[in-house]
């Protein structure tokens, strides 16, 4: 028989105290329930284009403890939002458990450390992300902008973490 965390924490805890700790651990729970099982391959659509898609290999992941997948070259949900001209900034992809896919974009910053990542739902498979700078001629403008543009944007990276990643965890 399974045993939940809040019946564990009530053995030795009064009902305020065990509720409290829950609270605490939930979230921690949700990315052992949530995460990804094998890479997304993030890509770019085709030359040109501003949209990200998943690579060749069909994506599995586990979103609140349901499996799922997504086929091999899907598109990911449009980028919104400018990055200005030198700055640094990040758009996650994330699924559910219904297999609906999300895109959302951090807080720009003058280095790449001190980019704030977007509150991101411990209920959704972090999918990947791109790392975005636009060093050229101007701004990057999600959904209008191609990722290979060189003359906005040499480089877009694309980064697809396998496994439980959580980068808006914080201890302080």
């Amino acid at each position: 028989m399974k045993t939940t965390i809040i019946q564990r924490l009530g053995l030795g805890l009064d009902r305020a105290a065990a509720y409290a700790l829950y609270l605490l651990l939930k979230p921690m729970k949700e990315r052992y329930r949530t995460c990804t099982l094998s890479t997304a391959g993030l890509v770019i659509k085709a030359a040109a284009s501003a949209v990200v898609k998943t690579g060749a290999s069909v994506t599995h992941y586990i979103a609140k403890g349901k499996n799922g997948q997504i086929a091999a070259a899907t598109d990911m949900p449009a980028l919104a939002g400018t990055v200005t001209a030198d700055l640094f900034n990040v758009y996650v992809f994330t699924v559910d458990s219904a297999g609906t896919t999300y895109s959302q974009m951090g807080t720009e910053a003058a280095t790449e450390a001190a980019v704030k990542w977007p509150d991101l739902d411990s209920e959704r498979a972090i999918l990947g992300f791109i790392k975005v700078n636009p060093t050229g001629t101007g701004n990057f403008v999600g959904g209008t902008t191609a990722l290979d543009d060189i003359t906005v944007v040499p480089t877009v990276q694309y980064i697809s973490p396998v496994g439980m990643f959580d980068p808006t965890a914080r201890i302080d």
